[in-house]
C-alpha cells in the first residue's frame, strides 16, 4: 500500500543512520549482514511540502580501503580472514592479526554524539571515527589520550554517563587467553583528547573463551554486564573451523551470568540466570523495590545470528522466518533481600517477566529505543522497536510497547 501525504510541518531536522552497504572485498564475499562496510544515511526533513533529501556516504576506513583494492584486509564479526580449509598459511595470517590486537575499523554499527562530535563505531576500540553530520565525510579517528588504551574490543552502544559531566560509559573486552581475559568497565572523558578511565575489571567466566558483549545496562549507581553464554571461538575466528553459530559457540549449560557493578563501593554482584537467554540490545535499566531491573529484547539462543547470514538471506531454499524474541524485564534483587535460590551467592533468584504483546509484535522484538529523557526511570512506559508480520526473514513491522501494561 502506498500512502501519500506531506511531512508534518513541525518535523524538521536530520535523521541519520549507520549500517552495512558493501558486501564484497575483491573476490571474497562477506558472510554476514553485520559484516558489510559502513554506509551512512542522512535524511533531511524540512517539513510541509518540501521533499525529504537523502544523502549516503561510505565511511572511509582502512577496512574499506583494502576492500576497494580487492582484498579482505581485516576479519569481520562473522567473516574470518581465511575461509575454513584455507590451509596453514591462512590460519597463521589470521593468528598474527588476532595477536597484534589490530582488528577491523569497519564502524558499521552505531552513531553516537559525544563531545560535540558525531562518532561512528563498531565493536572494536580503534573503529571510532568522527563524522561531519552535514556532509557525512569522515574526519578521522577520534583523539584517544595517550596511555588510556583498554581492551581491543568494546560494545558499540556506550551510554551517556549518568554520573554527569558529559562523558560516556562503556564496557571493553580484553581477550587475553587462557588466564587473563576480562570485561573492563570504563568512562570516556567529555573533551578531547578523550581519556578512558577504568572503573572495574570483571574476570570472564571462562578466561580462555570470553563471551560476546553487544550492549549493557547502566543507572546512576550500577553498571550491568550481561555475560551470555555465546563465546568467541578462536579456531572459528581464525578460519580453521565453524562454531555452532559462525564464530560464536553457544554454551547454554553455563547459564547467563549477570554482573552488577556498584559504582559507589566497587563491589560486583554475580547472578546466574537459567535457562539462559541471548540478546543484542537493552531497552532501559533502572532501580526499584530493592532490585536492579534491565528491560531487554531476548532470544532463546543465537539462532538469530545464523538467520542473518547472507547465505540464508539470499537462498530461498533455506529457513525464511525470523527466530522469536520478546521484550523481557530482568529483575536482579540486591543482596540482603529474599531467600530464593538460583543466585550465584545464594541470594534471591533473578526473574524474567515478559512485557510485550506477541499478537502485536509477531513474536519478534529488537532495535529498541525509548525517550532519552526517561532513561533510568522506573516509571517510563514506552519502548519503540521492530517486530514481524510472519512469515518473514527480516523485520517488517514497527511496534510500540507499553511496558506498564503487562505481557501478552
Amino acid at each position: 500500500e502506498v500512502v501519500r501525504g506531506a511531512v508534518p510541518d513541525w518535523l524538521r531536522g536530520a535523521y541519520l543512520r549507520n549500517g552495512p552497504g558493501l558486501f564484497e572485498a575483491g573476490e571474497r564475499r562477506l558472510r554476514h549482514w553485520f559484516d558489510g562496510y559502513a554506509l551512512l544515511t542522512r535524511v533531511q526533513l524540512s517539513g510541509g511540502e518540501t521533499p525529504p533529501r537523502l544523502t549516503t556516504r561510505f565511511v572511509e576506513t582502512d577496512a574499506l580501503t583494502a576492500a576497494r583494492a580487492g582484498s579482505l584486509g581485516y576479519a569481520e564479526f562473522q567473516t574470518p580472514l581465511s575461509e575454513p580449509g584455507g590451509g596453514v598459511a591462512g590460519a597463521l595470517r589470521s593468528l598474527a592479526a588476532l595477536a597484534a590486537g589490530d582488528p577491523t575499523d569497519n564502524c558499521c554499527v552505531n552513531l553516537v554524539r559525544h563531545g560535540g562530535d558525531l562518532v561512528a563505531m563498531t565493536e572494536t576500540q580503534r573503529s571510532w571515527r568522527a563524522i561531519d553530520p552535514a556532509t557525512l565525510k569522515s574526519r578521522g579517528r577520534v583523539p584517544w589520550a595517550a596511555g588510556s588504551r583498554l581492551g581491543v574490543l568494546g560494545t558499540a552502544h556506550p551510554h551517556p554517563d549518568p554520573a554527569g559531566g558529559g562523558g560516556l560509559i562503556n564496557v571493553a573486552t580484553d581477550i587475553n587467553p587462557p588466564f587473563f581475559s576480562s570485561y573492563q568497565v570504563y568512562t570516556v572523558s567529555a573533551q578531547p583528547p578523550w581519556h578512558r578511565q577504568l572503573l572495574a575489571s570483571i574476570p570472564c567466566d571462562d578466561r580462555a573463551a570470553p563471551r560476546w558483549l553487544h550492549s549493557f545496562g547502566v543507572t546512576d549507581r550500577s553498571v550491568v554486564v550481561i555475560e551470555q553464554p555465546a563465546a568467541y571461538d578462536v579456531p572459528a575466528m581464525l578460519g580453521v573451523r565453524s562454531a555452532s553459530h559462525g564464530t560464536l559457540d553457544w554454551l547454554p549449560e553455563r547459564g547467563t551470568r549477570v554482573h552488577v557493578l556498584d559504582r559507589r563501593s566497587g563491589a560486583v554482584e554475580v547472578h546466574v540466570v537459567q535457562p539462559p537467554f541471548f540478546f543484542f540490545h537493552v531497552c532501559n535499566t533502572f532501580e526499584a523495590d530493592g532490585a536492579v531491573c534491565v528491560d531487554l529484547c531476548a532470544f532463546d539462543d543465537p539462532e538469530i545470528v545464523s538467520s542473518l547470514s547472507l547465505e540464508r538471506l539470499t537462498d530461498d531454499s533455506q529457513a525464511r522466518d525470523l527466530p522469536r524474541s520478546r521484550v523481557l524485564r530482568l529483575s536482579l534483587p540486591r543482596r540482603g533481600g529474599g531467600d530464593g535460590g538460583g543466585d550465584a551467592d545464594g541470594g534471591a533468584a533473578p526473574e524474567l517477566v515478559p512485557l510485550d504483546d506477541v499478537s502485536v509484535s509477531g513474536g519478534f522484538a529488537d532495535l529498541p529505543t525509548i525517550n532519552p529523557r526517561v532513561a533510568g526511570c522506573a516509571d517510563y512506559r514506552f519502548v519503540y522497536g521492530i517486530g514481524a508480520a510472519r512469515p518473514t526473514p527480516v523485520s517488517n513491522r514497527l511496534v510500540k510497547t507499553d511496558v506498564a501494561g503487562g505481557g501478552g
